[in-house]
């Protein structure tokens, strides 16, 4: 049986850490984009998410694990409802903010309830154009 390279090896463990530590980071980036954001605004995203049972807490407006798995889980939701047509991204702060601010305003609405989602369209236009 042949052996795996040094050099493969390095790069499994250097994807395993990015994969841990990325995603620690991001988490952590996503908690400061919901910060950076108006009480009111925060409060509007929880309730938004406890609307659609992903959020279990009372909105307070303050960041928690229950907050980030309902933010997550919102992402992993809205991306299974549209087939995928729709999935937000959350790889900077700005598109973190963009994401969280869309929730608030009830923009994800449709995607975040099982449904009919083909009325969606002008909306996936309007995600996909950024307008």
């Amino acid at each position: 049986m042949k052996h795996p390279s040094r050099t493969a090896l390095f790069t499994c463990v250097c994807c395993v850490f990015g994969a841990l530590f990325g995603s620690a980071a991001a988490a952590g980036d996503l908690g400061a984009a919901f910060h950076a954001l108006p009480i009111d605004t925060r409060v509007a995203i929880q309730s938004e998410l406890a609307e659609v049972d992903l959020y279990l807490a009372d909105p307070d407006g303050d960041w928690s694990a229950a907050t980030e798995r309902a933010v997550l889980r919102s992402v992993e939701t809205i991306a299974l409802n549209s087939g995928d047509r729709v999935h937000p991204k959350l790889k900077t702060t700005q598109s973190m903010q963009t994401y969280l601010e869309a929730l608030a305003e009830g923009s994800y609405s449709t995607y975040l309830r099982p449904g009919d989602y083909s009325a969606g369209s002008a909306f996936l236009r309007k995600i996909h154009l950024g307008g």
